[in-house]
């Protein structure tokens, strides 16, 4: 029995042995080129892992474990082993091919365009990149029109109404993207809204029920600059001129009409934003906030997000991002937390699906690094929200259709009294995105 226990341990012994010694670079250069030529790419990833875990690391090791991820359609995670090897040998071309398809890939395309301002003309023509960069980037037209479930208010008796409730919306804009050399993208254009209510006042100088025009004028522009790899720095500021007027009923003195206001007042707004987002690995984090006036409030949005690429390219994403939006109203504050869940979906080649869902008081708030700005009266309780883009001519020609369904919140009072009524907002914004540049 001794003898047995002996003979299991020397047996342990070697073998274990025998394991360490075909950890060597020699032994590992063999095998996983084996395993390149034979693309046996999931072997060969588990080799490379086994290997860099016991400290053997060498140039081939890092080109043939990113080209196994890359083919195993793991952009991300190819990343890193492409710039280890291009980092050593930068006039590679194929190295260089590898790395910008990558990144492309993986949804880093400032990492992208940025790496092919090295190439020569010989890798420029072969991966087809227009290396000029020409005025305008990008054109962009939408517009955006909403459907409001009834949700006026019927006093009952003698019951004092002070309510407005929207009953049509209409936005337009146009926007143009320009690149300003190797590492500056500007995005801006110009919005116009408008939206008719109707009013119920119990102000004795205005009559019981009258109808209200917004009339606003927008102007939006956006400053990115790519500070390293994977890491952008984007600023955006947002202006808002709001024009109210309430026509007076027509009146008539002979043959002739007038229209007279029963008032007009305008009104400025403005937004300020700042965002930080890092793509590293399967992962992009990004910081940003938001500071605005919107309603003579003041507004502060700082936000947090999370995306993950858990497949390793682009086909499929998960978002999560956590807002916490103050407001101050003279010396009041109020606080609203807000969770919005998005996914995304890419389709044939050039198109995505992206559906997405929002929880929390949604009033005098800004998204889409404060693009959009809702300073809307009405309090959004919950958005459910589809966008679906359809890309033609390799992705240069876009048609988009973007569709939310809200839970609103409008509040009026009777005799005095806050009351709080909820309704269904739906909404579809359509457009094209024209891009005069491809990567």
């Amino acid at each position: 029995m001794r003898a047995v226990i002996i003979n299991i341990i020397f047996i342990f012994f070697v073998s274990l042995s025998f394991a360490q010694n075909t950890l060597t670079f020699p032994a590992i250069d063999k095998k996983t080129y084996k395993q390149y030529s034979d693309k046996n790419w999931n072997e060969l990833i588990k080799t490379g892992k086994q290997s860099l875990k016991k400290g053997i690391d060498f140039y081939y090791l890092q080109y043939r474990m990113g080209i196994a991820y890359y083919e195993q359609k793991q952009y991300a995670q190819s990343v890193k082993y492409f710039e280890n090897v291009y980092s050593k040998t930068p006039d590679d071309e194929l190295i260089q091919e590898y790395l910008y398809y990558a990144y492309l890939l993986s949804g880093r395309i400032d990492d992208a365009k940025l790496l092919s301002k090295s190439f020569d003309n010989s890798v420029i023509e072969k991966l087809h990149i227009e290396t000029e960069y020409p005025f305008i980037r990008a054109l962009y037209i939408a517009t955006k029109h909403d459907i409001n479930e009834d949700y006026n208010y019927i006093p009952k008796n003698t019951e004092l109404i002070n309510q407005k409730t929207v009953t049509s919306k209409s936005w337009y804009n146009i926007s143009l993207e320009h690149s300003i050399g190797k590492r500056v993208t500007v995005f801006h254009g110009y919005s116009h809204l408008e939206i008719n209510s109707t009013v119920k006042d119990t102000d004795s100088d205005l009559p019981s029920e009258y109808t209200e025009h917004l009339t606003q004028n927008e102007y939006y522009i956006s400053l990115k600059y790519h500070l390293s790899k994977g890491l952008n720095l984007t600023g955006g500021f947002h202006f808002l001129h709001s024009e109210y007027f309430a026509p007076n009923p027509i009146q008539t003195f002979g043959r002739r009409q007038f229209t007279s206001a029963l008032y007009y007042y305008p009104e400025n707004s403005i937004t300020g934003s700042l965002k930080l987002d890092k793509s590293f690995s399967v992962f992009n984090v990004s910081a940003e906030s938001s500071i605005s006036n919107i309603n003579k409030k003041l507004q502060i949005q700082p936000a947090l997000s999370l995306r993950i690429y858990p497949f390793g390219n682009n086909k499929f994403y998960s978002e999560t991002k956590g807002i916490y939006l103050s407001e101050k109203d003279n010396s009041n504050f109020t606080y609203n937390p807000i969770i919005k869940q998005s996914f995304g979906f890419t389709f044939l080649k050039y198109s995505f699906f992206s559906p997405s869902v929002t929880y929390g008081n949604l009033i005098n708030y800004t998204s889409y690094n404060a693009f959009i700005v809702n300073n809307d009266i009405d309090k959004t309780k919950f958005r459910l929200e589809s966008y679906l883009n359809i890309g033609f001519a390799e992705g240069r020609f876009n048609i988009f259709l973007n569709y939310q369904y809200n839970v609103k919140e409008n509040t009026f009072t009777v005799n005095g009294v806050d009351s709080y009524k909820q309704y269904i907002n739906q909404s579809i914004t359509g457009g094209i995105k024209w891009y005069f540049k491809k990567y």
